[in-house]
């Protein structure tokens, strides 16, 4: 193994003779059959010999706790500066934890875990809900009994009180604004009202949970605007793997308005080259919506396809880590691509994140004079209401929009 790794024979017998081989090895291959390359695995063979001399490995007690082992790499690295933390906390765990040797805590369940996997199944099959809205819906579902377990609060015994309590709890906490305290209210209610039918809980609970008030006439969140965006575009003209990956990534939320999830959830098939077409699934309508391959999108994903993108076997998402193992990017990994180089520029005063340019993305629409239908349309709403915000962004915007769809009245009643 350290042959393909090392050209100089001393650094390979270092490493063969060190002990612990055949582990250190299994755990190398695994690596570099996940896609990494040579650096990398390099890395990782210096991190074992690094971690073994801290934790006096292989005389130590198994498994190892967790704290012991961030404080031999905080030790460490007080010394040896020039090591990275990272590396060692990173390839070290991932390590410790292939051999299973690593002690980390484990969450206690909550003891409603087979009645929320039953919830989770009725949504999925029976109601047919996005994946997204029934891991959403289980979350929350689960964080409540969470919070009741040390309650010694049962599901058969929790009051309206008390989910009014729990709501209160993390409202006061800052775990909840406005709009997140309405949508786990609204799961909550969900799964209470199924709960219900399956005589699991006191009747009428789901009927007495009541969300915060919401206002309508609210401004939608500010998103950036268009010096801003083109701000953000410009800091990924860099050389850099994470420049080009990233310019793809805020190419295609700038210019279609997706949602962070629904760029995370794209595969390399999705793009269609010969038609210049790129096919979005929505999961909240269930259905899949094209857009016009823009000659600065198609760039953009071509240079990361060709010069940046991982080579990961079977893995087809179309945007993955940089680092191996080869992972498909989430929806807060995505957030976060935006959030950072927002804060880099010292952009204030709004909400930052993948939202921010979705909501730049229809801001432009309603500013050239676009109908909401068709805003609603290209922004994938599921309920017109959705997009009812947005017709007070801009009164004048709003009176183009009015006559263009009285126009549109006017011809087809003639």
């Amino acid at each position: 193994m350290f042959e393909r790794l090392y050209k100089d024979p001393a650094t390979i017998a270092k490493y063969q003779l060190a002990p612990l081989l055949e582990d250190r090895e299994r755990y190398l291959r695994s690596v570099v059959a996940s896609g990494a390359v040579g650096d990398i695995a390099r890395r990782v063979a210096r991190t074992q010999l690094v971690l073994m001399e801290l934790l006096n490995l292989p005389d130590a007690d198994i498994p190892i706790r967790l704290a012991t082992v961030e404080k031999a790499v905080q030790e460490w690295c007080r010394h040896v500066p020039e090591v990275s933390a990272a590396d060692l906390r990173r390839h070290g765990f991932r390590w410790l934890r292939f051999l299973g040797w690593l002690d980390e805590p484990v969450p206690d369940a909550h003891p409603h875990v087979r009645q929320v996997e039953a919830f989770a199944a009725w949504m999925r099959d029976d109601r047919g809900l996005s994946e997204a809205t029934v891991s959403n819906c289980c979350y929350q579902s689960d964080r409540l009994f969470a919070w009741a377990a040390p309650r010694n609060l049962m599901l058969a015994d929790i009051t309206i009180g008390d989910v009014d309590a729990y709501l209160a709890e993390r409202i006061a906490a800052g775990g909840l604004r406005r709009n997140s305290a309405r949508t786990a209210a609204g799961c909550l209610r969900s799964f209470f009202r199924f709960a219900a039918t399956r005589q699991w809980c006191r009747p009428g609970i789901a009927e007495c949970i009541m969300p915060p008030l919401a206002y309508p006439d609210r401004p939608v969140p500010k998103g950036f605007d268009r010096d801003e965006v083109e701000q953000l575009l410009a800091t990924t003209e860099g050389s850099t793997p994470a420049d080009c990956r990233d310019r793809a990534v805020l190419m295609i939320l700038a210019t279609c308005g997706l949602r962070a999830g629904e760029v995370g959830a794209l595969r390399v098939e999705d793009i269609d080259w010969e038609r210049d077409l790129l096919r979005v699934f929505r999961p909240k309508t269930g259905r899949t919506d094209t857009f016009p391959l823009t000659p600065s999108i198609g760039n953009a994903l071509t240079d990361y396809l060709l010069k940046v993108r991982p080579d990961a076997g079977r893995e087809r998402a179309l945007f993955l880590t940089l680092q191996a193992p080869f992972r498909p990017l989430q929806s807060g990994a995505i957030g976060m691509i935006v959030r950072s180089r927002a804060n880099r520029l010292g952009i204030t005063g709004k909400r930052l994140g993948a939202h921010a340019l979705r909501h730049a993305a229809a801001q432009r629409l309603v500013d050239e004079g676009c109908g909401l239908k068709t805003v609603g349309d290209f922004l994938g709403h599921a309920s017109p209401r959705a997009t009812a915000a947005y017709a007070t962004v801009d009164l004048a915007s709003l009176r183009l929009v009015a006559d263009i769809g009285l126009k549109e009245l006017l011809d087809d009643a003639a």
